[in-house]
């Protein structure tokens, strides 16, 4: 079984990716419609964790999305962490990276409270924008209803599990994109600044690759999973794809997913209870 995921920012969030987006008008919800469109032509499942604020800002866009019978809409903060610069110095300072509790409590409740509104239903699914987890924010999410985290990146991990307040973990199982991917930005001379800065490392190293090759890399590590019976968790960035190469690589991506059985975030707490 395999859990597509993306995650699905707001244009005035002004991250470097949207700044490659180069058609006139375009925007990270608008490349989300052509995802939508390529998911639909293969029949594949994905959950997609949006910021609060495509919901008040781009909602004549993101309504097709977040509507459609293929997708499970995660929450992913109201503002994502605006300005980061803050955000980043609070959290250096105290250790709570998503600033004080009252605020994030106020974060995560009003990215709820829109979802609830516009798309017509209550997220149980949540992904930390930049994975930035403090000491208060899984108290939070399970107090305002979170069932589910996508957070961790581990190349070991290949079943979800229960943590603590009662959430299910189902980490990023497989190498993610965005910091293993050459796009936009992300050239040569970018990457090897930030290694030597000691920035994108994780489970699976601090290599990045061509989108062809981080597809193949996918497929194969999926394919490892689901061999010992695993639950596969897969980042595939609408943006992100975009950028590489205009979604073609994601296309072959999509081709494999149609011959696997893929689920939503939402429906792995059936797979922990009953195991």
């Amino acid at each position: 079984m395999i859990c597509l995921t993306g995650d699905v920012h707001h244009m005035s969030l002004r991250c470097n990716d949207q700044r490659f987006l180069t058609e006139p008008g375009d925007t990270e919800v608008k490349v989300t419609q052509r995802y939508l469109a390529l998911l639909e032509r293969y029949r594949v499942k994905c959950t997609l964790y949006i910021c609060g604020k495509c919901f008040t800002e781009e909602w004549e866009e993101l309504e097709p999305v977040a509507k459609s019978a293929l997708v499970e809409v995660g929450g992913h903060g109201f503002r994502a962490r605006q300005p980061r610069k803050f955000f980043d110095w609070y959290g250096r300072h105290t250790g709570n990276w998503n600033g004080p509790k009252a605020y994030q409590a106020w974060d995560i409740r009003k990215n709820v409270q829109v979802c609830e509104q516009k798309a017509g239903y209550r997220p149980i699914s949540w992904r930390a924008h930049s994975y930035k987890v403090d000491p208060n924010t899984y108290p939070l999410l399970a107090h305002y209803g979170f069932k589910l985290v996508s957070d961790e990146v581990s190349a070991d991990n290949i079943w979800p599990e229960r943590i603590q307040d009662g959430l299910i973990s189902h980490p990023m199982n497989v190498i993610p994109d965005h910091d293993h991917l050459y796009h936009a930005h992300r050239d040569e001379q970018f990457v090897e600044a930030a290694n030597r800065r000691g920035y994108g490392a994780d489970a699976f190293g601090a290599a990045s690759y061509t989108i062809q090759e981080w597809g193949k890399l996918v497929m194969e590590q999926a394919q490892v999973i689901e061999d010992k019976r695993g639950l596969v968790t897969i980042l595939a960035h609408p943006i992100c794809m975009y950028l590489a190469d205009g979604f073609k690589t994601f296309q072959m991506l999509l081709e494999y997913l149609a011959t696997r059985q893929t689920i939503w975030a939402r429906e792995i707490i059936d797979l922990v209870d009953d195991s």
